[in-house]
């Protein structure tokens, strides 16, 4: 359960550029569903991301496709009638393409489409069938025109769900998505359920199987400034480079924390007793270790500027020697201090490595740093204070 892969859905294109900045400061890579031939445009801000660090890895859906269309076909023929009563296309408007399709809305009238690649053959037909899809080939995915089997959101919205569990358990990646609802739309995927979910008769879980990506984004966001938009994609590229060590103790933490929740909640059936345990978690791992390491830095900063100022000359010695073979007796003391300090301020910046590098919070401390708006004389004091040993 090492903090590595994400797999995002329902979508191949990220949708939201301040969630795809935070999910590239807690996963090592994003795994997307792109079927063959799928024309990816990205937003320039994606491709910033990706470039050089290989963010985004592109997952073919076939396998898990052939896995579950099956289950899909059997629910879609004996539930026929009922399903066509509710997401019938006939009369009805399709849209757009996946990038503006109301996914999350059951109730709309408008239509979206499923790329033809992850809809095989027989399940295109007993759908089309069953009064629930049909061929549009009249929309376009930049300048490209591309075909779509049209359906209802919900619809869709299952499907994909049920192919991302299939590629969740071939590849063992967590699933994670911008969509929250999404995060209890994970299980085993058999016709029973599919047509319990369509139908409206199923019963809701808990979400257990997304609490590492619930996890680690929690932690995330507790230390990103309010409007994340503002900040440059390559300082997201930088975090995620420069401070690997930080960031491998931050996934064990997230692990760590996760492991607990799983563990304790086998049993639990009840959301909200799922979610306090899952803050508890959340705060015993990580939100207490950040405010203790926000205290000692804190604490090593007050306590190097009281060693330096407080300097005495007769522990300066070697400075003095220096100042005499120059020739200059009240130039000894002053030099001596100097070294002294730069001592100090050395063995600070050890220390102060040490405490953000050995705690699990040490890369959210980074985080939070490096991304939090600055005017020109706090940016300019902040190097000051790296120069000095006394920041981070």
């Amino acid at each position: 359960m090492a903090l590595q892969t994400g797999l995002y859905y329902p979508y191949v294109h990220l949708r939201d550029e301040s969630w795809a900045k935070a999910a590239a400061l807690y996963w090592r890579n994003l795994a997307r569903v792109v079927p063959t031939g799928f024309p990816v445009r990205d937003r320039d801000v994606i491709k910033e991301l990706n470039q050089g660090s290989g963010f985004l890895v592109d997952t073919d859906p076939r396998p898990a496709v052939a896995r579950v269309a099956p289950a899909f076909v059997e629910a879609i023929r004996d539930n026929a009638e009922a399903l066509r009563a509710r997401f019938a296309v006939e009369d009805r408007r399709f849209t757009s393409r996946w990038q503006s399709a109301p996914m999350l809305a059951p109730t709309t009238r408008d239509l979206t489409g499923l790329y033809p690649e992850e809809v095989p053959a027989e399940l295109e037909a007993a759908l089309e069938e069953a009064g629930l899809a049909y061929r549009d080939w009249r929309q376009m995915v930049g300048h490209q025109q591309v075909s779509w089997v049209v359906v209802d959101p919900a619809l869709a919205w299952t499907y994909k769900c049920a192919i991302t569990e299939e590629l969740a358990r071939r590849t063992a990646f967590a699933p994670v998505t911008d969509q929250l609802d999404a995060y209890t739309a994970t299980g085993e995927w058999t016709a029973e359920r599919i047509t319990d979910t369509l139908l409206g008769g199923a019963a809701p879980t808990v979400g257990r199987e997304a609490a590492q990506a619930r996890m680690a984004m929690m932690a995330v966001q507790c230390v990103l400034p309010a409007d994340l938009r503002h900040v440059p994609a390559d300082k997201i590229v930088r975090l995620r480079t420069q401070y690997a060590d930080e960031f491998a103790a931050f996934a064990a933490a997230v692990e760590a924390a996760t492991a607990d929740v799983v563990g304790a909640t086998q049993e639990v059936t009840d959301r909200a007793a799922f979610e306090l345990h899952l803050q508890g978690a959340f705060d015993s791992h990580l939100a207490q270790p950040l405010e203790s390491l926000r205290k000692a830095m804190n604490g090593l900063k007050l306590d190097t500027v009281f060693t330096t100022l407080t300097v005495k000359p007769e522990v300066t010695v070697p400075g003095a020697g220096l100042a005499w073979l120059l020739g200059g007796t009240a130039t000894a003391v002053g030099t001596g201090i100097a070294f002294a300090a730069l001592a100090t301020r050395q063995a600070a910046a050890r220390e102060r490595d040490t405490l953000v590098t050995s705690s699990p919070a040490g890369y959210l401390l980074r985080v939070e740093k490096e991304l939090k708006p600055a005017t020109m004389l706090r940016r300019a004091g902040r190097v000051m204070a790296r120069t000095a040993g006394v920041g981070i």
